[in-house]
């Protein structure tokens, strides 16, 4: 590759599939490496390559989305749980937003943060996070202009549970019994998540379900 064509790479905001997966593994390591461990690296895997690998299926049926951004979205949009949020007191999508801008990809920067916010004039209702946290997203967010890479990497994080894919509504449970959250920010996580759903079928032609293999 020329330098060129390298710098094109360099500047378009994302990295290649190649280098996404060494980041990818770079933030597991280092996770590995906190004196709190990483119990759940399984689960992390698993989820962070399926919302990546369901993000490029459902690209490919969408003329103006490229199926490869869409994969390195998607495996990098948990980047910020390199740490843990709650033992380090650091929200892990300011995080994964700060050391992807470090990195020169503001592309992923964006999803890191935007896959957490479906609406970007949010309600602070709708969330557990302390108000700090709140406060620096919507302070953030207020920069960024949402496109469909945004939408889809939301939705697509809404798919996996476990060492699962499952349908949203069963993701929206274990989202709230897994942080204890009540009937109001149960009712908004589901009511954003079909909302999503409901575009992309628009967008693509079919029942994203059915493109993914998911029984509901």
């Amino acid at each position: 590759m020329n330098n060129l064509a390298e710098q094109i790479i360099e500047n378009r905001g994302y990295p290649t599939k190649e280098q996404a997966l060494k980041i990818w593994e770079s933030g597991i390591v280092y996770r590995l490496s906190r004196p709190y461990g990483f119990t759940f690296e399984n689960e992390y895997r698993f989820h962070t390559m399926g919302v990546a690998s369901a993000a490029e299926k459902i690209a490919r049926y969408i003329p103006s989305l490229d199926a490869e951004k869409a994969f390195v979205l998607g495996l990098l949009h948990d980047y910020g749980k390199r740490i843990n949020e709650r033992i380090e007191g650091r929200f892990h999508g300011q995080e994964g937003y700060e050391q992807m801008l470090k990195m020169g990809y503001p592309d992923v920067a964006k999803v890191c943060l935007t896959h957490t916010f479906s609406e970007q004039n949010f309600s602070d209702e709708e969330y557990s996070y302390p108000q700090e946290w709140k406060d620096w997203a919507h302070n953030t967010l207020k920069n960024i202009t949402y496109d469909d890479y945004d939408y889809l990497i939301c939705l697509c994080d809404k798919f996996f549970e476990g060492l699962s894919i499952v349908p949203i509504s069963n993701r929206i449970k274990g989202i709230i019994k897994r942080y204890q959250l009540g009937k109001v920010q149960e009712e908004c996580l589901f009511k954003q998540s079909m909302k999503l759903k409901e575009y992309f079928d628009k967008k693509t032609g079919h029942d994203i379900y059915e493109i993914l293999g998911i029984k509901d």
